[in-house]
């Protein structure tokens, strides 16, 4: 079986990222299923074409819009409904989800896929529309974490403690903040930030001259070697942005404790899970994050709590059950 992913790939972009890891663990789980992501399927004529020369048969293609809204505004629910005419399953995961709330609705685009699509997957629960809700995966644990206190001159002493974050540097994810508040509290810092500046890293080593800080891509494996090296990750989020977060899967692939920001919406998903809303540090302000780097965290090889949330939320769950998806789709074996 093929699944034509429609998705960017092979850059730095989440949904890059996502659509990497999805052809992975799908592949893993089910060898006889293969991945084909294509970036030029981002546009709609280019996939009808395709289909058009290759006369692939619906019942052993797959088409799976991994959407981000950005990324496939090209795409309409009446390009879903033509390949539905041709006796294709199409699977949208949409990334661009709200409440589903009466002050928080579902976009129109979303509400119209799931009226032509076989499947749409969100990550969060979605309350006007009928879709399945898998959370975004969480990745393999580092298999070697990295010792900062063997491999970097950053430390003020070899015992002291790191607080790590990953992701792209936009102002509500409040780097400079994390590294004044690091400091003020004796903290070392480690971000990975691959769309940061040497401005912004000269800027965050002046307000924490105890930093590891990165803007070159890093792998996934890398970024959480990286952090599993840490002693905690935060994520001081303070949005109301649409979906949920992938870079906080990465501190949780960490198996450090988490601390985390609960008025930022797009961690929304984890606080309504019952282990989620236990096992990560779930903090109001910046007072409250001082509290916690002060007083309650005391330094461990692992978090079991965030083990429990890790391999409740693995991608390889995950893979499995997008694998079990399109198997159900095209040979209708019961999900």
């Amino acid at each position: 079986m093929r699944v034509l992913l429609v998705t960017s790939w092979d850059t730095s972009c989440g949904i890059a990222e996502h659509s990497r890891l999805l052809k992975e663990y799908v592949e893993r789980a089910d060898p006889g299923i293969e991945v084909i992501p294509g970036a030029d399927w981002l546009n709609p004529v280019a996939l009808h074409a395709r289909l058009a020369w290759t006369k692939e048969s619906p019942d052993e293609t797959i088409i799976h819009l991994n959407h981000h809204d950005a990324l496939h505004s090209a795409w309409t629910p009446q390009d879903v409904q033509q390949l539905r005419d041709q006796e294709y399953e199409v699977v949208v995961t949409f990334h661009d989800t709200n409440a589903g709330v009466s002050d928080q609705p579902s976009s129109a685009k979303l509400k119209a896929f799931t009226q032509v699509d076989s499947s749409t997957i969100v990550h969060e629960p979605v309350g006007d529309i009928k879709a399945i809700y898998w959370r975004q995966g969480v990745p393999d644990a580092a298999v070697d974490p990295m010792d900062y206190a063997a491999e970097f001159t950053f430390l003020a002493y070899p015992q002291q403690p790191i607080l790590g974050t990953v992701g792209f540097h936009f102002p509500w994810k409040n780097y400079d903040r994390l590294c004044e508040m690091t400091a003020e509290v004796g903290w070392a810092m480690v971000i990975l930030a691959n769309n940061a500046t040497s401005t912004d890293t000269a800027r965050w080593r002046g307000l924490n001259p105890h930093g590891l800080y990165i803007t070159q891509f890093v792998s996934t494996p890398a970024a959480i070697q990286h952090l599993a090296g840490c002693d905690a990750t935060a994520f001081a989020y303070e949005c109301a942005n649409t979906g949920t977060s992938g870079a906080i899967r990465l501190g949780i692939a960490a198996r450090k404790p988490v601390i985390a920001f609960q008025g930022c919406r797009q961690f929304r998903d984890l606080l309504l899970d019952q282990l989620g809303r236990l096992a990560i540090c779930w903090v109001d302000d910046w007072g409250g994050l001082a509290r916690v780097l002060s007083q309650n965290l005391a330094s461990s090889r692992y978090d079991p709590s965030i083990v429990h949330l890790a391999t409740q939320d693995s991608w390889q769950q995950l893979g499995a059950n997008y694998a079990k998806l399109y198997r159900a789709l095209t040979e209708g074996v019961p999900l």
